[in-house]
């Protein structure tokens, strides 16, 4: 089957690959809170995070460049009654066209680095910064690359994650990286399988996607450039320092 949109291909698997995927929930929805809302979401998926950030009562926009994931995401939202706090549509992140204005932008779970080039991001951060109120903050989150993994030959097999679904089954997770070095670029494979009960893999599927790695000190540049002022960078979502064993990047910046 041909898929029109990126990612409309993950519309059907995408939570329950990412059903154990929770570490980053309740820092977003802090952050909703604090800022009162309504909050604008780049990449929102099928409303893991703001899905979340809705049922405590906060407003948002969730836009994805794929219908199919909006779908899910809506479909959702009317099951948990949220219909009215969450509406998800359908948009490019580097061309945002939504109403009104935004206490909070988040560019939540490495949603920015789909943006693949310096123009790209530059104008993701300009859609951002477009439909923040005064006042108003920008949260991005970054993935950050392992260096030793990036080196393993091409079509090395990495294991990335058992996840343990609810009829007792298990999603297994594999990578398989190439990296580019110039465009910082990595062409990312996920083979993924589907397991039932007693082991048995059900479906073998595999997602081909590309993700630009940005480190610190070269977000923290971008930002700038586009007229952010960076705040705070944790090193994860409990808000601790930035380590050489850090994962995630976290971003806080004000507009001007």
């Amino acid at each position: 089957m041909g898929y029109e949109f990126p990612y409309d291909d993950w519309a059907d698997i995408y939570d329950a690959v990412n059903a154990e995927r929770t570490h980053d929930i309740g820092f977003y929805v802090r952050a909703a809170q604090r800022s009162g809302g309504p909050v604008l979401e780049l990449g929102c998926g099928t409303g893991r995070i703001g899905l979340a950030i809705a049922a405590k009562g906060v407003d948002l926009v969730g836009v994805d460049i794929s219908p199919r994931i909006v779908e899910v995401a809506n479909r959702k939202a009317h099951a948990q009654g949220l219909e009215g706090k969450a509406i998800f549509q359908p948009g490019d992140m580097a061309d945002v066209h939504v109403e009104g204005s935004y206490a909070l932008v988040i560019f939540p779970f490495r949603s920015f680095q789909s943006m693949l080039d310096t123009d790209e991001q530059a104008a993701a951060l300009a859609s951002a910064a477009e439909h923040l109120a005064p006042g108003g903050t920008l949260i991005v989150d970054l993935f950050v690359p392992d260096p030793s993994q990036l080196a393993e030959p091409p079509g090395t097999l990495l294991h990335i994650a058992d996840v343990k679904q609810p009829d007792g089954g298990t999603v297994v997770v594999w990578g398989q990286n190439g990296w580019d070095p110039v465009s910082q670029v990595n062409q990312v494979r996920l083979v993924i399988e589907m397991l039932d009960p007693e082991g048995a893999v059900q479906r073998r599927l595999y997602r081909d996607f590309d993700q630009r790695y940005t480190f610190r000190y070269e977000m923290e540049h971008l930002l700038a450039r586009c007229g952010f002022t960076v705040e705070e960078v944790y090193g994860d979502f409990a808000g601790g320092p930035v380590t050489p064993d850090t994962e995630d990047l976290v971003f806080i910046a004000k507009r001007g």
